[in-house]
């Protein structure tokens, strides 16, 4: 018995395997370009710019927050919608003012560095707008930066 064989008589570019194999890479390849026009449109800020200085300063860091420790410095700080008011106990001179740096752990921009005003013995405050809920880092420093003290806590406006 003898089975004649049928010849394709379409061209390879009529076909649909060839074309089938083409689009798969080719489809990767259109979202690569596109991951990374969106990743250069959107590029992820750096939470702090001076990373390698502050790197080097760590030591000198560590020394005002264990003069802070030394002295006994505790801070309480409490937010609500116009304000930020902070209860410094067990300093002895207590400046005019105390300076606060607020970091936000993930977003730079919410980043801000406030002068509180002293308002009654050990209470400073500050007209303030929480730009965003959530984990912020916190540092205290007296006007002659003598000492500090850091806290890492989760602010609202409650």
């Amino acid at each position: 018995m003898m089975h004649n064989l049928s010849e394709d008589t379409l061209p390879w570019y009529k076909q649909f395997w060839p074309w089938f194999l083409i689009l798969l890479p080719l489809t990767v390849v259109i979202a690569s370009v596109i991951t990374f026009i969106i990743a250069q449109n959107n590029k992820p800020s750096l939470v702090s710019g001076n990373y390698y200085k502050e790197g080097l300063a760590i030591n000198s860091n560590k020394k005002l927050e264990e003069t802070a420790k030394k002295l006994g410095l505790t801070a309480t700080i409490s937010t609500n919608s116009t304000a930020i008011t902070l209860q410094l106990a067990n300093l002895e001179n207590q400046p005019a003012q105390i300076l606060v740096k607020l970091r936000h752990a993930t977003i730079s921009q919410h980043d801000q560095s406030l002068s509180l005003v002293k308002i009654a013995d050990g209470i400073y405050q500050s007209p303030f707008i929480l730009p965003k809920q959530g984990k912020w880092y916190i540092s205290i420093n007296d006007p002659t930066h003598t000492w500090e003290i850091k806290s890492v806590s989760y602010l609202s406006n409650k």
